[in-house]
């Protein structure tokens, strides 16, 4: 199934990975509705040809919307997806997270003709298990509210498959990088500003905790291939790279890259954070034929020109 000409649905539309991969579905064709709250996504980030509510995604008018609208694909990003702001309200992110996710298959289950529904979730899903690479088939954990809100929304979206059949298939990034990313809590867009704007470099953790990075034209591949792939419902698929860094070999990188000295200040106040994760993404790479295109240099490149451009 070639997704072209399609009716698509994107909760989260207006966010960093969500408008990215909305921009590319416009790209190949297709007709999107977008749903966002614009609490963490920004309205410029909306592509022109959308059809745009700004609803959240815990409304009842879903349902309503799923009804006029009727999608043929629909991809669920919508999330409350900064740690740090989910530490500091985990209520809120929480709910977002886990009924918010409820709400969007329970309007997907009403709505008849749906192909295929694609929930975005997390490596922080497999929380801080022992063994790397994580892989599909290991158990999902998590001690931090944002793991475990996207532990529970990954198994909620399994469950709808198994109890109801809908036709969902999962995703679990690695950090994801890109054109788009406004979050300056995140450590690239936060080397971006140091670098573009002069600044000192504040680092949240001991520097140490180790992160596996890939571009957002990867990500947004690698969702499109799923929702196309006709088979494999209910199930997880990685999507990750092979940059691997520490946050002190992040910034050091990036520098090198950027022809730039990065000055930075670890701070160290990070709590409970995982110290080293990644991911395998074998099952990707066999069934999807999906690997990662973008070279961290050419990332890093073009997210810092887009960073110059836009801000």
């Amino acid at each position: 199934m070639e997704i072209k000409r399609k009716k698509i649905l994107v909760t989260g539309g207006a966010g960093f990975i969500g408008s990215n991969l909305v921009n590319e579905l416009i790209r190949r064709g297709n007709k999107v509705v977008v749903v966002d709250d614009l609490s963490s996504g920004r309205r410029e980030n909306i592509n022109k040809k959308v059809k745009f509510y700004k609803v959240d995604v815990r409304s009842k008018k879903i349902v309503e919307i799923f009804k006029k609208e009727k999608p043929k694909i629909v991809f669920h990003l919508a999330a409350k997806a900064l740690v740090e702001d989910v530490f500091k309200n985990p209520q809120e992110a929480i709910d977002v997270n886990v009924m918010g996710t409820v709400n969007v298959l329970e309007a997907c289950r009403q709505q008849k003709g749906i192909e295929s529904i694609i929930v975005a979730s997390s490596d922080k899903a497999y929380g801080k298990s022992k063994n790397l690479p994580y892989a599909e088939h290991y158990s999902l954990m998590g001690d931090h509210p944002y793991d475990v809100s996207k532990a529970s929304a990954d198994l909620i979206a399994k469950t709808y498959f198994s109890t109801y059949g809908l036709p969902v298939k999962i995703t679990r990034f690695s950090n994801v990088f890109g054109q788009g990313d406004y979050s300056f809590s995140r450590i690239i867009p936060a080397i971006m500003e140091a670098v573009a704007r002069n600044k000192i470099l504040l680092i949240r953790s001991d520097g140490k905790m180790i992160r596996e990075y890939t571009h957002v034209k990867d990500i947004v591949e690698g969702c499109i291939r799923l929702a196309e792939h006709k088979e494999n419902y209910g199930e997880a698929f990685n999507f990750g790279s092979k940059n691997i860094f520490s946050v002190i070999e992040l910034v050091e990188k990036s520098g090198h890259i950027l022809g730039a000295k990065i000055n930075c200040k670890i701070l160290n106040t990070t709590k409970n954070e995982i110290p080293e994760q990644y991911l395998d993404w074998t099952k990707a790479k066999t069934i999807l034929n999906w690997e990662p295109k973008i070279s961290f240099d050419q990332g890093i490149k073009e997210t810092f020109n887009w960073f110059i451009n836009e801000l």
